[in-house]
């Protein structure tokens, strides 16, 4: 389970994994999609992703209820993180990535929030779509 003060480096690995999957699925489905272009260099990308995984498990050390969690959370965010973050986001968009985007993909995962995060974070959680809200 992870720590509520130190970010698990198996869940940044994990998110850091399912953004890149996700990034280069999308460009291999949409042509107008060049992601070299988009972060200028590949290396920008991978930046970026670590900038993305870092600062949401970093988020979720401080809102996110893992006991209310029903399998390894590194495992969750992995075949879970990419898409939802692209459901609300374009791939080429990953620099706008912030804390308040935290929140949403933490919503559109269905996760729960903890008490103390309560007043800033709603418990009903909306549906999931797989439409982009840039």
């Amino acid at each position: 389970m992870p720590s509520t003060e130190i970010p698990d480096r198996a869940a940044v690995f994990a998110i850091a994994t399912s953004l890149w999957h996700e990034c280069h699925k999308h460009a291999a489905t949409n042509r107008s999609i060049n992601l070299s272009d988009a972060y200028s260099g590949i290396d920008g990308l991978m930046r970026e992703v670590m900038r993305v995984a870092t600062l949401f498990e970093t988020w979720s050390c401080l809102h996110v209820d893992f006991t209310q969690l029903s399998e390894p959370w590194p495992y969750y965010l992995q075949d879970n993180f990419g898409q939802e973050c692209f459901s609300i986001l374009l791939p080429e968009r990953l620099a706008d990535f912030d804390d308040h985007d935290c929140r949403r993909v933490a919503a559109r995962l269905r996760l729960t929030f903890q008490q103390s995060s309560a007043r800033t974070h709603p418990s009903a959680l909306p549906q999931k779509s797989h439409e982009n809200h840039p």
